[in-house]
């Protein structure tokens, strides 16, 4: 498993690549997927994240997190190959802050829930339906149940 992490922002991020590489491995195990991968998660801004909010879902706001998936499919991917490079994940450090606020939670956990579901959509899970997005939220809050055990 190769996991590329980038800040973009004038922050100190928090959550540290040894941080995230653990939690992947995490959700790798509950998926029972290969962890034999590549993938990038990129810390950024508001403006950032509101330009690639607009230009891919055309949607001109500000989000938490985008997923950007190399492999494509709707259902989970077993990679084949060499480090296969799944895609990117793109989270937005200041709205995470504001999220956390808003909802009660640490940033630490408002980042995990973030990176779980922009991982999860990566290995081929989607929400666009009420259906897929209970089955996404189902998976989801398996795996952060096991993380805070």
């Amino acid at each position: 498993m190769v996991i590329n992490f980038y800040n973009k922002t004038k922050f100190k991020l928090v959550f540290k690549r040894k941080d995230l590489i653990g939690l992947i491995k995490k959700v790798v195990q509950e998926l029972k997927i290969s962890d034999n991968f590549e993938m990038t998660l990129l810390a950024v801004g508001d403006r950032e994240i509101r330009t690639l909010n607009k230009k891919y879902r055309h949607k001109d706001k500000v989000t938490d997190v985008l997923s950007f998936g190399q492999r494509g499919g709707g259902k989970i991917i077993l990679p084949k190959e060499k480090n296969p490079y799944l895609g990117d994940i793109i989270i937005c450090y200041p709205q995470i802050k504001r999220q956390a606020m808003k909802f009660g939670h640490t940033f630490v956990e408002e980042f995990t829930l973030l990176a779980i579901h922009g991982f999860l959509h990566l290995v081929g899970f989607n929400d666009d339906t009420q259906k897929e997005w209970m089955k996404m939220e189902k998976t989801q809050n398996k795996i952060l149940a096991k993380i805070y055990d």
